[in-house]
């Protein structure tokens, strides 16, 4: 990145950080010319050493030779800003397993959708209220290539009611990891077809029916097509459900018995991830649509339509009632796994009916908490302080490794001059894309909120006392001031309203910032500059919370309420708690009283702890938390510590138990 950056910084930042774009502004001569100059060449000598360091590298974990690849798929993909084909916190979750599954040298492939437009840019307007922008992606502009057959590009089919549909494939190296994205912008296309893939979460329950279908369907057939025979289908979230079906649809036409049963048996072994704590939270689709767009390819595989939407149900039978994605891949995958400790047991309550004759503690969900892929989160300057103290190879590190007790080593002094800088960085953002009237400061606790805008997630629970909030922010020698980033999804009215509600104060209130038009930058430098990070989500609705731990590993302190990853990552000596009355058996919040405790924390703990300076006016008792939250984050919040735990404990065991499988099926 630095390379491209001294190439032109201007361009570089206006492209959203795209090679692409910078050689493509510049042409074959505007890049020798800049070769010219001392600076690049030396950024062009360390780039080409870091590359041919990162192509040896050799992970110490291997998977076997022989082990099939893994099939990994997911409606989005959050890789970097220049290829926008994410909305949030599913994407960025799937592009960091990626990352991290391509450090460890792991046989993944990703299957995903290109997006002509993707999920749309933030404007704020003169009234506070979030307007969409959505601009087309170029491919030309974009780390893409096409999949070829004969020099030809590769198309695949997926049928879609009594049509197919074609599609082409793009092909984008993550590393050593191949993804695949299928793209139905084809002349061949009618455009009804041809739309499918224009934007991410639509709202229309049939366009985005068209879109499961060919991501699992036409998604198994690009694999096919190119000759990938994956032991494994790890399906993000429900939208994928259909890959299970097709990965056995060779084999499924005449075989009778149970659906769950036959579907398992007739494929790749399906890992299923579900990450939403409630059944809101799923795909729905009405047993009309499914009949009219599905039925034509079940009944080619010898399914009853009928039968497929009452697998899809929690009471089969009702015909008032959707089919339900999540529950397809409850019931077709051989593992399923939430994606943190108390999101399993979560899952287990909300899902035990799709288990009857099961007690709740017997249902088998299991979980892996998620993790997020340090190389990409880490402050440069954190990532150069921890290849000083600890190793140079330190994201290779195990969490045991010892090590990691060089964390201690870190002077006081070097850790918070580097964290002064971060903070600095943020605040310049916070001042160039805020609607605030006011001044942020530089050297003033800063409280960071950064997510989707959805009501559970609470963007707005201090405003419920907007004087003490300003008391508070206001104490003189004591400031501070809280900057909040993050999108609603364009079809939420109550996540639009908060948003509004946050926009509007900080209009009018200089301790508040509010940073437009949010994307993976802006989350670098909040994660990496914010003294504090807040989230304060009803209790049981957070399913994991990747950001808080993206902020720890930079040493940020959390303040949160105990839900998702906090809930087994609370240490006190790396952030604080907020209790919640909120259990899995009585799941109510009380909103007033979190608000309380909330204040309460700030007033009584973090914001003395902050201020609490020695003679030389750093906080030591802060920075040994900011010491221990990047020791305990960074090794066990990782996302190779996720995927090395998909690998272990699902993936090599179920690819191994399929091989197995096949050859005494050859062998009789």
């Amino acid at each position: 990145q630095r390379l491209f950056r001294a190439l032109e910084p201007g361009i570089w930042d206006e492209t959203s950080h795209n090679p692409m774009a910078v050689l493509r502004a510049l042409g074959d001569a505007g890049v020798e010319q800049a070769l010219q100059r001392d600076n690049v060449r030396r950024a062009l000598d360390e780039a080409l050493e870091a590359q041919r360091e990162h192509q040896a590298r050799k992970p110490h974990v291997l998977p076997g030779e022989d082990m099939p690849p893994i099939a990994y798929f997911s409606l989005e993909f959050g890789l970097t800003d220049s290829l926008p084909i994410y909305s949030g916190g599913l994407g960025i979750l799937a592009g960091d397993h990626l990352k991290a599954a391509s450090d460890l040298r792991l046989r993944l492939v990703g299957v995903g959708l290109f997006y002509k437009q993707g999920f749309g840019r933030q404007r704020i307007n003169e009234h506070g209220d979030q307007v969409e922008q959505y601009q087309n992606n170029h491919p030309q502009l974009l780390p893409l290539e096409l999949v070829r057959a004969e020099g030809v590009p590769l198309e695949v089919e997926a049928p879609i009611g009594k049509e197919s549909v074609r599609a082409k494939i793009w092909k984008v190296k993550v590393g050593h990891i191949p993804l695949f994205l299928l793209d139905t912008e084809l002349e061949t296309n009618p455009p009804h077809l041809r739309s499918i893939c224009d934007r991410l979460y639509v709202a229309d329950p049939g366009m985005r029916l068209r879109q499961e279908m060919l991501l699992g369907i036409g998604g198994v057939r690009a694999l096919r097509a190119m000759a990938i025979d994956p032991g494994v289908c790890h399906l993000n979230e429900g939208h994928s459900f259909l890959a299970a079906v097709e990965f056995g649809a060779r084999r499924l036409a005449g075989t009778s018995g149970p659906l769950a049963e036959r579907i398992r048996s007739a494929g790749a072994a399906t890992v299923f991830t579900t990450h939403t704590p409630v059944k809101a939270g799923s795909d729905f689709f009405s047993a009309d649509l499914v009949c009219d767009l599905l039925g034509p390819y079940l009944r080619s595989l010898d399914i009853d339509v009928n039968e497929f939407v009452d697998f899809g149900r929690l009471n089969p039978g009702d015909t008032q009632e959707e089919l339900c994605t999540t529950i397809v891949g409850l019931r077709e995958a051989r593992r399923v796994v939430g994606v943190s400790k108390l999101h399993g047991a979560v899952s287990r309550h909300l899902w035990r009916s799709v288990w009857p004759d099961t007690s709740e503690p017997e249902v088998p969900i299991g979980s892996i908490t998620n993790g997020v892929h340090m190389p990409t989160w880490l402050a440069p300057t954190i990532a150069e302080v921890l290849a000083e103290y600890v190793d140079p190879r330190w994201p290779d590190l195990d969490p045991d490794d010892p090590r990691w007790t060089g964390v201690g080593d870190i002077p006081d002094e070097e850790l918070w001059t580097l964290h002064q800088t971060l903070r600095r960085r943020l605040v310049v953002l916070a001042q160039v894309r805020s609607n605030s009237t006011g001044m942020m400061r530089h050297d003033i606790l800063t409280i960071g909120f950064s997510r989707r805008f959805a009501q559970y997630k609470r963007a707005n629970l201090l405003l419920s006392h907007p004087d003490r909030l300003r008391a508070l922010a206001g104490k003189a020698g004591r400031e501070v001031q809280f900057i909040f980033a993050g999108k609603s999804h364009p079809a939420d009215g109550d996540g639009k309203a908060i948003l509004r509600d946050i926009v509007g104060f900080s209009r009018g209130e200089p301790s508040v910032s509010f940073v437009e038009d949010y994307n993976m930058e802006i989350a670098r430098i909040l994660v990496q500059g914010a003294d504090v990070w807040l989230n304060n989500p009803r209790r049981l609705l957070e399913a994991s919370g990747t950001s808080g731990m993206k902020a720890g590993a930079n040493g940020v302190l959390n303040l949160s309420v105990a839900d998702g990853w906090w809930d087994e990552g609370y240490n006190p000596k790396i952030g604080w708690t907020v209790a919640s009355s909120a259990t899995i058996e009585d799941p109510q919040s009380d909103d007033a009283a979190d608000a309380e405790e909330i204040y309460r924390l700030l007033e009584e703990e973090v914001i003395p702890l902050f201020y609490d300076r020695d003679s030389e006016g750093i906080p030591r008792r802060w920075v040994a938390m900011m010491r221990h939250s990047i020791r305990e984050v960074v090794t066990r919040f990782s996302a190779r510590r996720m995927v090395l735990q998909y690998h272990q404990e699902l993936y090599e065991p179920l690819a191994l138990a399929g091989k197995q499988a096949r050859a005494i099926a050859t062998t009789h």
